[in-house]
């Protein structure tokens, strides 16, 4: 069980990278050339954010050894379902103004 268990931990640790390369991709993909930066800097922000947080979960099992999982979970699953929302731009051009990025499908 012991194999199987680091299997596991390497693979949502790759799952985990991969989620964060694919923020700063998408996000400098979607945004205008003139707030192209900045918002770069707010994901870059809330996932620093979420990394601080993230240690304090495992405190949770004083209340139920579950708990932190689920909650992990749930988040997860959330986050998948949203992503869902984001619009395609494979294909298009980037846009290079706030006009043109509202008239950005989705």
């Amino acid at each position: 069980m012991n194999f199987l268990a680091i299997a596991l931990e390497m693979t949502g640790k790759f799952g985990v990278t991969l989620a964060f390369s694919f923020t700063y991709a998408y996000t400098a993909e979607l945004y205008p050339t003139v707030l192209r930066n900045t918002a770069i800097g707010a994901c870059s922000m809330a996932s620093r954010i979420g990394s601080i947080f993230a240690p304090y979960l495992i405190n949770l099992r004083s209340y139920s050894v579950g708990l932190p999982y689920i909650l992990i979970g749930m988040f997860t699953v959330l986050t998948a379902l949203i992503s869902l929302l984001i619009p395609e731009s494979y294909g298009k051009p980037f846009p290079d103004s706030i006009a043109q990025m509202q008239e950005f499908p989705g």
